[in-house]
C-alpha cells in the first residue's frame, strides 16, 4: 500500500482533510461470482480505509459498486490470483513510487497527518 497525494488547486483551497489530500493505493484480492480469483489495485479514501479492509476480510467487497459506494477509484484489475509483473511495474511508475512501497505497511494516520501539516505550511493554510 502506498500514499498518493492529490494535486492541490492554486486557489480556493478548502480545509485540507485526509480525503482531500490523499488516496491510499492498495492491492486487494478476492473471488468473482463465478468462483475465479481476481486482483485489483484500488485508490481508497483514507476515511474509508478501515471499512474497505473489513469488507475484504469478510469477503463482502463488491467492486461493481466500489466507486458508487464512495470508496475511491479502481485503478486496474484482472482475473487471476496475482497481478502480472508488468502491471505492478506500471502502477509503480504511474504513481512514481518504488515497487516495494506498493506493498509496504505503514501508520496511515501518522503519515497523512504529517503530510497535511506540511501542505498547510507550504500553502499558508491554517
Amino acid at each position: 500500500m502506498c500514499l498518493i497525494l492529490n494535486a492541490m488547486p492554486d486557489q480556493n483551497i478548502p480545509e485540507i482533510t485526509p480525503d482531500f489530500a490523499a488516496r491510499l493505493v492498495m492491492l486487494v484480492f478476492g473471488r468473482m461470482s463465478n468462483g475465479l480469483p481476481f486482483w485489483c489495485f484500488v485508490a481508497v479514501k483514507p476515511s474509508r480505509y478501515k471499512e474497505l479492509k473489513a469488507k475484504v476480510k469478510d469477503k463482502t467487497l463488491d467492486l461493481r459498486t466500489y466507486v458508487d459506494d464512495g470508496f475511491g477509484e479502481i485503478v486496474v484489475s484482472g482475473e487471476s490470483a496475482t497481478p502480472p509483473v508488468d502491471v505492478i511495474k506500471t502502477i509503480a511508475k504511474m504513481f512514481n513510487v518504488p515497487i516495494k512501497q506498493l506493498f509496504y505497511d505503514f501508520n496511515i494516520d501518522e503519515t497523512i497527518n504529517k503530510e497535511i501539516e506540511r501542505l498547510k505550511k507550504e500553502l499558508g493554510v491554517s
